[in-house]
């Protein structure tokens, strides 16, 4: 039926703008981050193997031993000497290990972490956090010596 109304009613045209922009910023965030992630990373390089080069020397095949710093916390002192054979830790010793209370029985523990986890990657001892954090501190010194 025809409508005498001079007034007609026309669809409604939303404007996605809104859309285009939100799309264009979305991936100008993700470029962004991967350019602040290699430039702190050391940049396209990092992405890249390595060269293998046939002047460097080959890894030692034994076993390797290095003993780390001290490290002294709020409740003693630890000093650990560690060893490597063919990628993995066999051992974990104590050079100093003082510590107060009682939490000295921690390391026997924290030793057998250290070995298992093949670094310092486990989480602490419950009722030990701060003889764990120093022994973790003192097995990465440790670790860092043995080339």
């Amino acid at each position: 039926m025809p409508s005498s109304s001079p007034y007609t009613l026309q669809p409604i045209k939303t404007k996605r703008r809104w859309v285009r922009s939100t799309v264009v910023l979305s991936i100008s965030a993700v470029i962004g981050g991967i350019g602040i992630d290699m430039a702190m990373n050391g940049g396209v390089s990092s992405l890249l193997p390595a060269p293998s080069s046939s002047a460097t020397s080959p890894a030692p095949t034994g076993p390797v031993t290095a003993t780390g710093d001290v490290v002294r916390y709020q409740y003693g002192t630890v000093q650990l000497s560690v060893t490597r054979d063919n990628g993995k830790l066999t051992a974990v010793d104590l050079v100093q290990a003082g510590a107060t209370a009682g939490r000295e029985q921690a390391f026997t523990y924290l030793q057998q972490y250290a070995i298992d986890s093949n670094g310092s990657s486990f989480g602490n001892l419950s009722g030990a956090t701060y003889t764990t954090e120093a022994f973790k501190q003192a097995l990465d010194s440790a670790i860092s010596k043995l080339g």
